[in-house]
Order: C-alpha cells, then sequence, then structure tokens
C-alpha cells in the first residue's frame, strides 16, 4: 500500500514537472512571434515612409525642374544663326520632350522658330516679309535677352499659388511696351494663368 502511495507522488511530481517544463518551453515562442510581428510592423512602417518621401521628392523635382539652362543654350544657338535678328517672344510649346517656339524679326519680315532642346535643333517653320519699313515694331517688341535666366524663379513663384500645381508652359514676351511673363499651370482639373511683370518680378493678375 505505501509502494502504491509512493509511485503515486512520484507520477504526481513527474506529471507537475512536465507542465512546468512545457510552459517555460512555449513562453519564448510566443515572445518571438511578438518581437517578429513587432519587427514586421516597423519594416511596413518605415517602408511606407521611405516611399512617401520618394514620392514627395518626384513632386518637388517635377515643380522645380530647371529650364534656365536650356534657354541661354537655345539663345546661344540662335544668335549664332541669325544675329542680325531680334527675339520678340519665346514659349516653352513642350515639356516632354522641351521645345521652344522663338519669334523674331528684323526691319522688313517677321519669323517663327521651333527649337528642340534634346537634339539642339533650330528649324525656321516661318517667314512673313512685310510691306514697308517695320523697325518701329522690332523696337517696340523686342525682348531683353538677359531677362529669360530669371525663367526658373519666375516659374516657382507662379507654382507657390496652387497646391500641387503642374507647369503646362510659359511666355515671354511684350504688351503695350511692358515685358511679361505668363505662366500657364495645371491645377485641379482647369488651367491657370498666372502673369508676372518681367521688370518688377511682381504678379500683376491671376486668371482662370
Amino acid at each position: 500500500m505505501k509502494k502504491s502511495k509512493l509511485f503515486l507522488s512520484i507520477v504526481s511530481a513527474s506529471l507537475l514537472s512536465a507542465c512546468v517544463q512545457i510552459n517555460t518551453a512555449t513562453q519564448p515562442t510566443t515572445t518571438t512571434s511578438v518581437a517578429q510581428t513587432t519587427q514586421s510592423n516597423q519594416t511596413t512602417t518605415k517602408a511606407t515612409t521611405q516611399q512617401a518621401k520618394e514620392n514627395k521628392n518626384q513632386s518637388s523635382s517635377q515643380s522645380s525642374a530647371s529650364y534656365k539652362d536650356s534657354v541661354q543654350k537655345m539663345v546661344e544657338v540662335f544668335e549664332s544663326q541669325y544675329s542680325s535678328l531680334d527675339i520678340t517672344k519665346v514659349q516653352l510649346k513642350t515639356i516632354q520632350p522641351i521645345v521652344y517656339e522663338i519669334s523674331a524679326l528684323d526691319d522688313t519680315t517677321e519669323y517663327e522658330f521651333i527649337y528642340q532642346v534634346d537634339s539642339q535643333n533650330l528649324v525656321q517653320t516661318e517667314m512673313d516679309r512685310k510691306k514697308g519699313d517695320i523697325s518701329y515694331k522690332r523696337a517696340n517688341k523686342k525682348i531683353e535677352i538677359s531677362t529669360l535666366s530669371d525663367i526658373d524663379e519666375m516659374i516657382s513663384m507662379a507654382l507657390d499659388q496652387f497646391s500641387r500645381g503642374q507647369l503646362k508652359d510659359w511666355t515671354l514676351e511684350r504688351d503695350n511696351g511692358q515685358l511679361y511673363w505668363d505662366i500657364e499651370v495645371y491645377h485641379n482639373g482647369k488651367s491657370k494663368e498666372v502673369t508676372i511683370d518681367a521688370t518688377s518680378k511682381q504678379i500683376v493678375k491671376i486668371d482662370d
């Protein structure tokens, strides 16, 4: 009888010890699982944050694209071929690829040119010979080439007026003798035109 009681006591102690070992053994697994979940969440958060930064940088890059260098090169190419003409208007026609349209004249004829930035190719597209002397128009319409170096600043000023606005095109020309930048911005499905005085660098008006 005593042996039976002793045997039962040993069995009970063994079972209790086994339960303790099982509980002790499974606990690290639970901890590891929680750690893995936490690490996974942190990785996902980092990836999401990184993607947001990349998207922001890409948007910022698009908004702050520089046109100054390409415009200066355009002027160099134009003046090397048509030094006798005065430029009266420069317009960004397309962004991808970048193409400029140039209006120019001399004392008798008006001209139109297309300049492709990638190829640095300048092509005359129109020539309109006038009857009589148009030197008066030449004097009133020609633009100061140095003003073109302000292009990036003018674009930034226009884009600052609209959250998430995208540049559509821009033009530099005279209106009633005054030199203006016209910057067209695409915003919320609509085109907005920002007119800036090229001399004072102040916004004159914003049209829908």
